[in-house]
């Protein structure tokens, strides 16, 4: 076995027990904790935890809303504040004071941010009000909503929900329109503690009382326009056969995937945003170690598959993945581990990736001619030749340095002739030189020795990029240098 074939034998099997230890470590094997993180095939990946924003402690984190970079905000219930956090989960700023005077909050729920209007909205269920802020905090206006549970931002301006009708308004605050009433109806809604946008003028909501999910248009006054029910309302109190128990917090993904909190059981279903259709669940979720939840309320989506939810009494914000089962891989687990297997990939780039050199039958006869026929094969190692090349250098031998020992026969890539004319040798070796796709993405190098300039010229008309005369190698290495190269290579030579 030759020196490469060892060389990449042993880097296969290399990245292969890196592979292999990486899985056992992931596997873990120890015992499991009656409170163990969220098992892998689970498909949530915690990202971060956050428990202080700031100095101020996240003691009953409730509703969240992020914006389209990533960033988000939180309302703190008890303590009246509303805290910005970045795509990341860095702390940036934090306002708000308790009271009943404009812009102040009693128990602030929901939050909704508007980066095109620079508005942040937060439905206070206490003041009954919904109170406009600018980025930084500083109070703008506020109007009056009857029990205001949470907000979203649509293309018109802020939606409210209330114990029945979601409200909407435009960016000032003017009331455009109520849609539906309180009931169980489709339609209808109970206790609505989350809405959010979902394609061009359309909403799903979480119909908290009536434990279910629906899909509505923007219009209806006794009812609203309904796309799509998910879940029926409950017979009894606490009745089992409901499809949630208490569905708290939605947010839709770039694919228009519906992602629902139903935080009393401690999971998170995903809907088809089309059909209504369950697409996946992500169950026993109940816990204090990271990637799960104790009693957690909202839920709003940053980008890519990346999440923030309020672990409400966990008293903490939580940054997690959320996977589907197509997307649940080691490697998108772990993306870090695209780094590592292109690192690990690099020494069999660079094998498979050399440089090759072929040459004309010119400038190795030239080579010939002027007794510096060990030239090529010291600078190269290998170098391919058409078949007539080969026949007729194959037995020379300078300084009990053979030629042929150095020299790789390949196969002449067919060319139609043009018109009666036959294609030249240079015009052959150009076409039989041409790297495929897969010598491409290998990065292979492939580059021609020619005799002179002139025959540079013809053969970059071919299509050949690299090229280097027999005269600039000459000029380059000296023969007492050829020499020493050579009789090291012998062993080298059969590698490439």
């Amino acid at each position: 076995m030759n020196r490469r074939m060892i060389v990449l034998l042993v880097v296969i099997l290399l990245v292969i027990a890196g592979l292999v230890g990486f899985a056992v470590y992931l596997a873990g094997g120890q015992s499991v904790a009656e409170d163990a993180p969220v098992p892998a095939e689970v498909g949530i990946v915690p990202v971060r935890t956050i428990y202080m924003a700031g100095e101020v402690n996240l003691i009953k984190p409730v509703g969240v809303g992020a914006a389209d970079d990533g960033s988000f905000y939180i309302t703190l219930r008890d303590s009246q504040k509303v805290v910005e956090f970045d795509r990341d989960g860095d702390f940036v700023r934090e306002w708000g004071e308790r009271g009943l005077e404009a812009g102040q909050l009693m128990v602030p729920m929901g939050v909704a941010v508007d980066r095109l209007a620079q508005h942040v909205y937060v439905a206070d269920r206490s003041r009954l009000r919904l109170i406009c802020y600018d980025l930084e905090g500083e109070y703008l206006w506020e109007i009056p909503v009857l029990n205001a549970l949470n907000t979203a931002v649509g293309p018109e301006g802020p939606v409210a929900t209330t114990f029945g009708p979601i409200v909407f308004l435009d960016s000032e605050g003017q009331l455009i329109r109520e849609v539906g009433t309180r009931g169980p109806e489709p339609g209808q809604f109970d206790f609505p503690r989350a809405i959010t946008p979902i394609g061009e003028n359309d909403y799903v909501l979480a119909d908290t009382n009536n434990s279910r999910v629906q899909r509505i248009g923007a219009s209806g006054e006794i009812t609203a326009t309904v796309v799509w029910t998910y879940g029926q309302p409950p017979r009894f109190q606490d009745d089992p056969d409901t499809l949630f128990g208490v569905p708290s917090g939605i947010t839709v993904d770039d694919e228009d995937r519906v992602f629902v909190l139903d935080g009393f059981r401690h999971r998170i279903v995903t809907l088809d945003g089309e059909s209504g259709e369950v697409i996946w669940e992500f169950e026993e979720l109940e816990g204090e170690s990271d990637g799960k939840f104790y009693l957690p309320t909202g839920i709003a989506h940053l980008y890519d598959d990346y999440f923030a939810v309020t672990d409400t009494y966990n008293d903490r914000v939580q940054i997690v993945r959320l996977l589907l089962p197509g997307e649940n891989t080691l490697i998108n687990r772990n993306p870090w581990l695209r780094w590592l297997l292109l690192l690990l990939l690099l020494p069999l780039l660079w094998l498979f990736g050399r440089k090759r050199a072929y040459a004309t039958e010119e400038s190795l006869a030239r080579a010939v001619a002027e007794g510096n026929a060990r030239l090529l094969p010291a600078v190269y190692k290998k170098v391919r030749v058409l078949p007539e090349a080969f026949e007729r250098f194959k037995d020379v031998t300078e300084e009990d340095v053979r030629l042929g020992d150095y020299l790789e026969r390949i196969e002449p890539a067919a060319i139609e002739p043009d018109g009666d004319t036959a294609p030249t040798a240079e015009e052959v070796l150009a076409a039989t030189m041409r790297p495929s796709l897969g010598a491409r993405l290998l990065f292979q190098r492939r580059i021609v020795v020619c005799e002179n300039q002139e025959q540079a010229g013809r053969l970059d008309e071919y299509g050949v990029k690299r090229i280097v005369s027999y005269e600039e190698l000459a000029a380059e290495y000296s023969l007492k240098e050829a020499t020493s190269e050579v009789g090291a290579g012998d062993e080298s030579s059969s590698t490439d």
